[in-house]
This record gives C-alpha cells, structure tokens and sequence, in this order.
C-alpha cells in the first residue's frame, strides 16, 4: 500500500511523507529532485546519508544546492547524517553550505564538523579548512583537526610552513609539521629539521623529526638515532624510534640496537622500542631483541614481574618475533641471570620452561611463593 501511495505521489508530482533508500533511486530515475530531498528530512540517518550523497550526485548543481543548505543544520546545529552523505564529493556547490556552517566559531561540536568537513574533496572545503586553521580564538583541537585534514595538500603548504615557524600553539605547530611531512621543497625540509632540532616542545620535535624523515631531509637517519638517544622528551624519543618502523638499513638497526641496550627510564619509550623490534623485516632486530633480554632483566624488572610492570616484556616481543629461537635466546639469558633480581629470575625461567626447557629450578619470589 505504501509503495502504491509513493509512486501516486511522484505521478502526482507531489512530494511523499516518507521516503526509503530504495525509492530515493527511484525518484533519480525519474528525476524528481523533490522527492530525493526528502529524504534528507528522514528520521533515519542511513536514509538522510543515502538521499544527501544521491542528490550531490546526480542532481544538477542548483538542485543539489539547495536541499543540502536547507537540510544541513539538522536538529543540533548540523546533521552528521547528511555530512557523511558529502564524504569524497568534489563540488562546491554540494558542499558550500556544510562549509559556511562549520566557518562558524560557536557551532556546536565543532571539531567532529572539522573532521566531516575534512572528508570531502570540494576546493571550498579545503580553503575553509585552511581558514579554520589559522583562526584566532579557535581551539588548538579545532585547528589542528583542520591542518590534520589538508595533509599533503600542496596549494596550502604556505599556510602550513607559517604554523609550523611562527604560531604560539604547540599543538598546531605539530600538526603543522605532519601535514608537511613528505614534501621535498628545500625550505620546508629546513623548517622541518629546525622545529626537530629547537622547538621548546616535545611534541613538535617529535612530530617534525618524522616529518623531515618522511621529507628525506639531508643526514635525516643520524638526527634519528641522535634524538632518540639523547633528546631529554620522551615523545621525542619514541617519536625517533617510530621512524625507522619497518625500515632494512642494518644502520638503523645498529641504531636501535644501542638503543636497547642503553637504560632508558621511560616505559613508553621502551614500549615503543619493543614495538618496533618486534614488526621489523630485518633479521637483525630479532637479534637484537635477543640479545638485550639480559640488560632489560637486569636494569627495569626489579621489583615486580613484567607482566605488572609497563615498558618491561622484551622476552614475549622476542618470542612473538622469532620463535624458533626462543629457546637459545633464553638458555643465553638464563645462563647470565646471576644478577637478576627474583622477579627476573622467575620471569625468564618460567618463559624457558614454556619454550622446552627441562630441569631448571625456578625461584619462588614474594608474592609468587605458590609458582610452579
């Protein structure tokens, strides 16, 4: 009965109360852009989704216009509904009125909008994105969120070199130097290896050392091992560490390998480390987790077992990495652990009799009297 009173409607040339994803295609094959915008008004959000990126479609641009700018603001200020309707669209007049609404300081939640904004591909989009980023009074969430989504951007690398040298924010100027991370042109590789090298920021130094790495900035692997090693920031050392991820050099893995086995206090650096050990494709990061299980035992498992203890769990990165020498790498660790704490003790020789260890003698520490 529905569908009956829905196609009397559209022969009417009247539009229905209610309309389904399956009659929005329906009323495209007739070109009854009324009926298509209706279902920008539907209390369901998949059918308000549907029928918005529908009409941006396939509409002519004035027709497309105006049902998105009269059905944009929803019920709390925009609808998310309809914005996702606009993901990847590239015309401005789809998305004009979405832009002009997020342009607006005082909208509610904004930052999502920025974000839902930065999901298109229209020019107008993109250049409101670039306002928003440079914008005084705003958030630093809200501007990095827009710097976030011009990212390789190239007309706007202007704009993103200017935050990256000259704002007060540092959260801007990090999301600055992400979003010019992979560009080649000489001045922003300098600003680039400057923010890494003096920023007061961690944060910044961090995000412009992967920046200026990704940029292929000139000696970019020895500021790498040189910030991970000594920059007094944690965020900056794992920053470092993060930037050889996946890289074959055995340069990087010596690197990393005196990373491991130089104290480092903090245990997200450490997590980071062992993070990067562990999905690496050179054979040498697996030795190296092999061979550090000795220094980490010693120097960071003393008072409890790793499992309790954060940035601590080097034995279960190697044994996930390279199995098949689990075994020798904890013979090698059980032999030195003379200077192991208890904790220590425990943990390896309990890891060794898992990998096939027989006739060990595995201490009972406090708190751990009843382990077998």
């Amino acid at each position: 009965m529905r569908t009956l009173l829905f196609l009397l409607a559209m022969a009417c040339d009247t539009t229905p109360t209610h309309v389904s994803t399956g009659e929005v295609d329906e009323a495209i094959a007739r070109q009854k852009w009324n009926v298509v915008c209706r279902g920008l008004q539907m209390k369901e959000d998949r059918t308000r989704e549907y029928a918005t990126e529908r009409i941006a479609k396939t509409a002519p641009d004035e027709e497309a216009k105006a049902c998105i700018c009269e059905n944009i603001q929803g019920k709390n200020g925009w609808d998310p509904s309809i914005a996702s309707g606009l993901i990847g669209q590239t015309k401005d007049a789809a998305v004009s009125c979405f832009a002009d609404l997020v342009a607006k300081p005082d909208l509610p939640k904004r930052e999502e909008a920025v974000v839902a904004l930065g999901l298109t591909a229209a020019p107008i989009a993109m250049k409101t994105l670039a306002q928003i980023s440079q914008e005084e009074g705003a958030a630093a969430t809200v501007r990095a969120k827009a710097i976030a989504a011009l990212k390789g951007h190239k007309d706007y690398e202007g704009t993103m070199l200017s935050l990256l040298t000259d704002d007060s924010e540092p959260e801007v100027r990090a999301a600055a130097a992400d979003a010019l991370s992979g560009m080649t042109a000489s001045n922003i590789v300098k600003a680039l290896v400057q923010a890494a090298k003096t920023d007061k920021e961690g944060t910044v130094r961090g995000a412009a050392l992967i920046a200026a790495k990704a940029s292929r900035a000139p000696a970019a692997d020895t500021m790498v091992c040189e910030a991970m090693m000594s920059d007094p920031s944690p965020a900056v050392r794992s920053a470092a560490i993060r930037a050889l991820r996946g890289t074959r050099r055995d340069s990087s893995a010596d690197c990393l390998r005196k990373r491991a086995l130089t104290y480092e206090p903090d245990a997200s650096v450490r997590d980071e480390l062992l993070s990067v050990l562990k999905s690496s494709p050179n054979d040498k990061a697996a030795l190296i987790l092999c061979d550090a299980i000795p220094f980490w035992m010693k120097s960071y498992v003393i008072e409890e077992i790793p499992d309790k203890l954060p940035g601590t769990e080097i034995v279960k990165a190697q044994n996930d990495r390279d199995h098949e020498r689990s075994y020798e790498c904890l013979q090698k660790a059980w032999r030195k652990s003379s200077g192991y704490s208890c904790f220590a003790k425990l943990h390896v020789g309990v890891w060794f009799r898992e990998v096939g260890a027989k006739g060990i003698r595995v201490p009972a520490c406090p708190g751990y009297e009843a382990k077998d």
